[in-house]
């Protein structure tokens, strides 16, 4: 007979455990959050009864044969109930008249509390008709044990089928939600991942059915106990990993945002560092920075300033917000020093060359903070317009803004840009 490797329940086990213990403190202020925190604190439960030393401390508590069998039973029939709980609550309903899926109907708030009580009911009481094994504790092999014997049959059958049934309605409704026009992002991936979860778990119980009704009728199974092991425990694992996957893409999503956001606030700092250098009353007063900065050597606070922005990974879109709106203000700021018609001079000449748009806006900046850093005088008193305006977008921005900071960068380009344009080039 085969069982459930302990380091394979582990490694299930402390996942669960670490999704538990992170969830426990959203679940306990907000009670929309309990339920699916119920769901993976049941499959911990469940999973934990497939370690040796759990089943060994159940049978010397309790002195029943098989108990943990019991409980990781009944605890799977609550999860499963709760996953499908957790489903009907976030998938919305039709809301265009359409008449709901049957399968739906089966699962909504009454119907499923029913079935489940019953099931429950079912299984514990054709557990202890079962074949049980004296003085043994050990969970992994009891469905081979109950192989070819009917009540032990059909304890795990009931099981399988609620699991079975759940899982596949679960997995329907994940997928249709995902299909709907106003999910997106997060959500539809989650949903999609969910689905397939779902799906993969009712395999679970697909093979272990199997495996039970051909020996019922006293018919081998393909691969036998070892095929059956493996298969399930890899459905088993395959199901957990996708259904904990699905359940925090909103949290991958977050994340990827943050390091996204992180990463525009660090690609944009040589861009702000020169143009706030050229203009540094746009800077908004930060006491987290700027004291910091006054206090090291002048050549130090350059590089002070790139590692502080690396490191901190905090308020990003605040920051990113706050460095494309003093970019702008930097701009806004030097367009007086642009010379008149210098934009539509430099728009032809960028054109003629065949160089890229965003030289005509870097050509412009380097050209304002030349003459204010020389002291000349500005062409207006007040600005018309800044030369370089934000999106609603802050990462469409950044990818715009991205490009002039290098050519402003590029000294080459800039000199043969001014050149050109003094000579009257349009070549």
């Amino acid at each position: 007979m085969t069982a459930t490797p302990d380091l394979f329940a582990w490694a299930i086990v402390i996942a669960l455990t670490l999704e538990v213990l992170r969830r426990a403190p959203a679940a306990i202020r907000n009670p929309r959050g309990r339920t699916l925190w119920l769901v993976f604190f049941a499959l911990d439960v469940s999973m934990a009864q497939k370690i040796q030393g759990v089943g060994d401390f159940l049978h010397h508590l309790t002195g029943w044969n098989d108990i943990a069998t019991l409980v990781k039973h009944l605890m799977g029939v609550a999860a499963v109930a709760g996953l499908l709980r957790w489903v009907t609550s976030v998938v919305p309903g039709r809301e265009d008249g359409r008449r709901e899926p049957s399968y739906r109907r089966a699962i909504s708030s009454r119907p499923r509390r029913i079935v489940t009580w019953v099931a429950v009911a079912v299984i514990f009481f054709t557990f202890w008709q079962s074949q049980r094994r004296q003085g043994s504790a050990e969970d992994g092999d009891f469905i081979f044990v109950q192989a070819g014997h009917f009540w032990g049959s059909l304890h795990l059958l009931l099981f399988y089928t609620y699991l079975i049934f759940g899982l596949l309605c679960a997995s329907m409704m994940c997928a249709a939600a995902s299909r709907e026009p106003s999910s997106g992002g997060a959500f539809r991936y989650g949903m999609q991942v969910l689905s397939l979860g779902c799906v993969v778990g009712s395999m679970y119980g697909f093979v272990r059915s199997g495996y039970l009704i051909a020996r019922l009728f006293n018919r081998p199974f393909l691969g036998g106990e070892g095929f059956v092991d493996m298969a399930s425990n890899f459905c088993l694992a395959g199901c957990l990993l996708l259904v904990l996957g699905g359940a925090n893409a909103p949290k991958w999503e977050r994340m990827e945002q943050r390091v996204k956001a992180h990463g525009a606030v660090n690609d944009l700092w040589p861009m702000w560092n020169r143009l706030t250098t050229a203009v540094p009353s746009v800077i908004y007063e930060d006491a987290d920075t700027k004291p910091r900065q006054r206090t090291l050597p002048a050549p130090l606070v350059p590089l002070a300033g790139r590692l502080r922005d690396f490191w901190n990974w905090k308020r990003l879109d605040v920051r990113l917000s706050r460095r494309i709106t003093e970019i702008c203000d930097v701009s806004m700021h030097l367009s007086p020093y642009v010379p008149p018609h210098l934009h539509e001079r430099a728009g032809t000449v960028v054109q003629d060359l065949g160089l890229p748009r965003h030289t005509v806006p870097a050509y412009l900046l380097r050209t304002a903070m030349k003459r204010k850093a020389a002291g000349e005088p500005p062409f207006a008193e007040r600005p018309d317009a800044a030369i370089l305006v934000a999106d609603k977008d802050l990462f469409g921005t950044t990818a715009k803004f991205l490009p002039v900071g290098k050519a402003m960068r590029d000294n080459d380009l800039m000199n043969r840009l001014d050149r050109s344009i003094k000579a009257g080039v349009n070549a």
